[in-house]
């Protein structure tokens, strides 16, 4: 079991992947808010032991770590800086970590909007599958400053077995 930090976890997108962080996060005694646009990801999650709110923003609210798990750049930029974004609300100090496919230059841009408002952001793809999200044995290919990574691991060691630190943030989407 990884070493557990007490903070309060957001996630975002708790489809098929997400849901299953959220379900080990639980499992390892972190209370975590979640959303999603689909209903149904939101019963999901509650069922799972997650508090549902509305939005994003709602999220960065609650949440001082917040994990995006949406799909590509534009649902991550929509997550982070569209209306009722994650930006709108959550403090300076906090972290957010993209698990997302995003290209490099994408998330050092929302890295860039972040360091704004005072919020650092992980660079933290997974991988290894849908079989490993359940297991809670998937790899994060993770690119941030060293004190934000080393503030992230026994969250990401949660769900994941192995978590590399490959450089500055956007290393992980290499």
């Amino acid at each position: 079991m990884a070493a557990k930090t007490n903070e309060q976890i957001g996630v975002v997108g708790v489809g098929r992947m997400g849901l299953a962080i959220v379900k080990h996060l639980i499992k390892h005694g972190y209370p975590v808010t979640a959303y999603d646009i689909d209903a149904k990801q939101c019963d999901a999650a509650r069922a799972a032991g997650a508090a549902s709110v509305a939005s994003p923003a709602a999220v960065g609210l609650a949440s001082r770590f917040v994990i995006i798990a949406v799909g590509y750049d534009d649902e991550a930029y929509e997550v982070m800086l569209g209306k009722s974004g994650l930006l709108e609300t959550m403090a300076a100090g906090s972290i957010i970590a993209v698990s997302s496919t995003c290209t490099p230059e994408h998330v050092r841009m929302l890295s860039e909007r972040a360091a704004a408002k005072g919020v650092e952001v992980l660079d933290a793809p997974i991988c290894r599958g849908a079989r490993a999200a359940d297991e809670g044995t998937m790899l994060a290919l993770v690119g941030g400053k060293a004190d934000v990574v080393e503030r992230s691991r026994p969250i990401y060691q949660a769900f994941c077995s192995d978590v590399k630190h490959l450089g500055e943030v956007g290393a992980g989407q290499f």
